[in-house]
Parts: structure tokens; sequence; C-alpha cells
């Protein structure tokens, strides 16, 4: 055998085989394992893309769910994700599905009602927000919403001076599980490991046209077979770079940003600002 074709069997052999029964965990910490020092996602911030590789992809989500289960997030449990397009937003939904948990992205332009009603669905009680206004929206929520006990926020500014039980930053919830990945070696491979192709990918929702809102849970499995089927369609090819330009609370996007994008090696770029998306694409 060539030298060429050495070089693209080993490369066949740590790809996905299409086989859909298996999870995003894995398959990131097949990335992670194999093609870590690749850029998984870019991000605009200041101008400047901000890098991230698949090893430290892993890192952070593992670092971040152990975060979360240290907080009392168990299996079953649901997180309201609420904001534009962050690459930690992104991050907090893959932590939740590996520890079998209910990722729910929500528009952020969502009024205080709208996300009540999503809160109330699945009985909620953690949140991920984007910034300052989104953690007021859910703080405003808290007498009408009791069950929704831990908020993270992604950006800090104006939100140094809030002393509110079960606020704290991303910084602070991934120092957390950083000392417990470092205290408990097993924990590791145990999170990427807990996830089941039966379980849970993301809960997301209807438009609400008709009435409220309605929800619906995709499998990780349902996830990925729509990858393979678009795979073999000739709709997705393998190590793409794409824009994640869509609404994160749009299934449309969980599909092609995250499921896609993990099982099929993206670099996912995410833009600064919804209002630069064209200037940031180019």
């Amino acid at each position: 055998m060539r030298r060429d074709e050495l070089a693209s069997a080993a490369s066949a052999a740590t790809q996905w085989d299409l086989n859909p029964q298996t999870t995003l965990a894995r398959l990131l910490a097949v990335n992670a394992r194999h093609h870590g020092k690749q850029v998984a996602m870019r991000e605009k911030a200041l101008g400047i893309w901000q890098e991230t590789t698949w090893a430290g992809l892993l890192d952070e989500v593992l670092a971040v769910a152990a975060g979360l289960e240290q907080h009392g997030f168990v299996d079953g449990d649901s997180m309201l994700v609420l904001g534009d397009n962050r690459a930690r937003l992104y991050m907090g939904m893959l932590a939740v599905g590996a520890l079998g948990g209910y990722a729910m992205p929500v528009y952020p332009d969502a009024t205080p009602d709208e996300v009540l009603h999503f809160t109330s669905e699945a009985n909620a009680r953690f949140a991920l927000a984007e910034d300052q206004e989104q953690v007021d929206k859910l703080l405003e929520l808290r007498e009408k919403a009791p069950s929704l006990r831990c908020i993270v926020y992604d950006d800090p500014r104006g939100l140094n001076h809030y002393k509110v039980d079960g606020l704290m930053g991303w910084e602070a919830l991934r120092e957390a599980g950083e000392k417990r990945l470092a205290a408990e070696p097993a924990l590791r491979e145990s999170i990427i490991g807990r996830s089941r192709p039966e379980g849970p990918a993301v809960f997301v929702h209807s438009s609400g046209t008709t009435g409220k809102p309605k929800g619906v849970v995709l499998q990780q499995r349902n996830v990925l077979a729509g990858v393979r089927n678009g795979f073999k369609g000739d709709v997705f090819h393998w190590e793409e770079s794409i824009l994640a330009y869509l609404p994160m609370a749009w299934i449309g996007d969980f599909a092609v940003t995250m499921a896609a994008g993990v099982a099929l090696r993206f670099t996912i770029n995410i833009p600064e600002r919804s209002e630069t998306v064209l200037r940031n694409l180019r």
C-alpha cells in the first residue's frame, strides 16, 4: 500500500462510521483524541477570531458538565439556554446532553411569559444566559417559577454587583468542574460514557403561531441519523467550515452546528453579533 493510501486508511479509521447508535459526547471525545489540535470553534470577539481546538472543546464541556453536576444537575434535568449564538452556550448544551439532560434553547427575544411557559413545561431548574439582559429576564421569573434555582451567565458585564443566590459566572462553574475532574480521575470517562443513543440531544419548540409553542425532544440517534442521511445525500462533507448564523432555538441550527458539526468535524465559526453576520462571513 502506498504512503498516501496508508494515510487515507489511518484517517478513515478515526472517522465516524455513520452509525447513529452513539452520542455527541462520544463523538466529541473521538475528535479530541485523534484530531485534538484541529480547530473546532472560532468565535469573533472584539474583532478577533478566538479559536478553540477539539481537545480544548472537550475539556471545557467536561468541566462544565462536572460543575453542573456538583450544583445538583442530574440525569433528566432541563436547562434553559437564552441568548444569541455563542460558543459557551453551545458548550453548555453539549454538557447537558452528556449528563443525560434536556438542553432547551430559547429565542433571545422571547418574552418573560414565553420563557415562563418553557420553564413550567420542563420544570427547568437550571438556565444558561448570554448576558445581563437575559439574566434579568430569568430573575424576573423566579417568583412565578420557583423551580429555577441555578442561573449561569456567559458575559459578566453589568453583573459583577449582583448578589443573588444561585447566580454564577461561566468561569466559576468551569473552575468548580475542573477541581472535581482533578480530584476524581475516573469522572472524565464517566461523563463521556453516560449519555445514551436513546437519550435527549435537544428540547426544541414549534413557532407557536397556532397557540403556545409545543415542545419536541430529539434523541441523540435522531439528530445523528439526520447527519448520516445528509452526508449520504451529499449535503454535508467532512471538515467543512460553517457559519453559525441560525437562531439557536431553531432545530436547523442544532442539526447543522452541533450534530453535523461534531459528527463530521466542522470548523464552527460564530459571528460577533447577529448584525455582523455578513461581515463575519466575509
